[in-house]
């Protein structure tokens, strides 16, 4: 599958054209311990399909059974199942849980190794619980799964985006957007405390593992999920979500530098504040625009236009961390202590 570098070039050089026209164990298990799925009678699994959605399909030589059908992760390059560990009969057992299935074994490894690396570290921030990786997936049917891994996590009820598109496009207010931005922030913590780029800081990549959503003050259980792309400081990109990236990336990307771009802590500062407008206004920023015209966009000394952010604390952090010179940006100690959470009322 083609990267977000190879389908933004010929985006860009038809934007360009038209620019200013339009707007945690990682061992696979053995087979010898997994249950057989097919000692269910038709009947048994009628009934599964009819309580739990689960279609036949499975993972690990039997060990999760997988339900309804998939979705695209948000760079379309992996399968996001939901899915119930089997018991030693076949049954669903325990809670909900996400499979990402993938044909890219180094990009699913290294997530893994992410999950590793960042949620074991001095601050494990709130990322979403990993439960294995599978270098194979010993999946049925097999040839549905063949030459692809698999790694399985918490499972994420929705992702912030999506419950903001739900609100009708109302962003959120008080405690619930301090619970989103707080979480947010700690996970920026682990990551740049592990030395780590996030590179993909968006709505999309949090989720809600309560029950509980927002309308009663309230967000509790806010994760981040996806470190696919979450890459050593002062290495170079492997891929990136344009509505995340800051203006020098852009500019990078568009002089045809993207590949050869060392990667600052800053980077993950920039999509945080894009994060925060987005959480708080009901709307990403770059609304209604494409990726090459996002990447035009941040050319040329961008300002961000703040004035739909009421709260005044929150758009003064806001604007701190959308400073066009990337040395000016905070770190992460400096908006630990920024007034917006200092009086928010409680900690961490």
């Amino acid at each position: 599958l083609p990267s977000t570098f190879q389908i933004l070039n010929q985006q860009l050089s038809d934007a360009i054209q038209n620019f200013g026209g339009t707007g945690n164990d990682s061992s696979a298990p053995t087979k010898s311990s997994q249950p057989d799925t097919k000692t269910l009678s038709k009947d048994r699994m009628r009934e599964l399909k009819r309580t739990y959605g689960i279609n036949g399909k499975t993972i690990g030589n039997g060990k999760y059974l997988l339900i309804d059908n998939p979705k695209k992760s948000t760079s379309g390059k992996s399968n996001i199942w939901n899915a119930y560990k089997a018991d030693a009969d076949g049954e669903p057992v325990g809670q909900l849980l996400t499979i990402k299935v993938s044909n890219n074994f180094e990009a699913l490894s290294r997530e893994d190794s992410n999950y590793n690396r960042v949620c074991s570290g001095i601050f494990p921030g709130r990322f979403v619980n990993k439960a294995e990786f599978l270098g194979s997936t010993d999946g049925l049917p097999p040839k549905e799964f063949a030459n692809s891994c698999a790694l399985v996590i918490e499972n994420g009820r929705k992702d912030l985006r999506a419950i903001l598109n739900e609100r009708g496009g109302r962003g959120f207010e008080g405690r619930a957007m301090r619970d989103a931005a707080i979480a947010a922030l700690q996970c920026i913590q682990a990551m740049h405390s592990s030395g780590m780029v996030w590179t993909d800081l968006k709505t999309e990549n949090f989720v809600i593992v309560s029950d509980e959503i927002g309308d009663n003050g309230y967000l509790p259980g806010v994760k981040g999920i996806d470190l696919e792309s979450a890459i050593k400081k002062g290495s170079n990109p492997v891929d990136f979500s344009p509505e995340a990236c800051p203006p020098e990336f852009a500019t990078a990307f568009v002089s045809g530098q993207a590949l050869d771009f060392r990667l600052e802590y800053s980077y993950d500062i920039w999509s945080y504040g894009m994060m925060l407008y987005e959480l708080t206004t009901g709307r990403p920023y770059f609304e209604n625009k494409s990726p090459a015209q996002i990447t035009m966009s941040l050319q040329y000394a961008f300002e961000a236009d703040l004035s739909a952010v009421t709260d005044d604390k929150l758009r003064d952090l806001i604007n701190q961390c959308l400073q066009y010179d990337a040395r000016k940006r905070p770190g992460v100690p400096q908006l630990l202590i920024h007034p917006y959470f200092l009086t928010s009322g409680f900690g961490w």
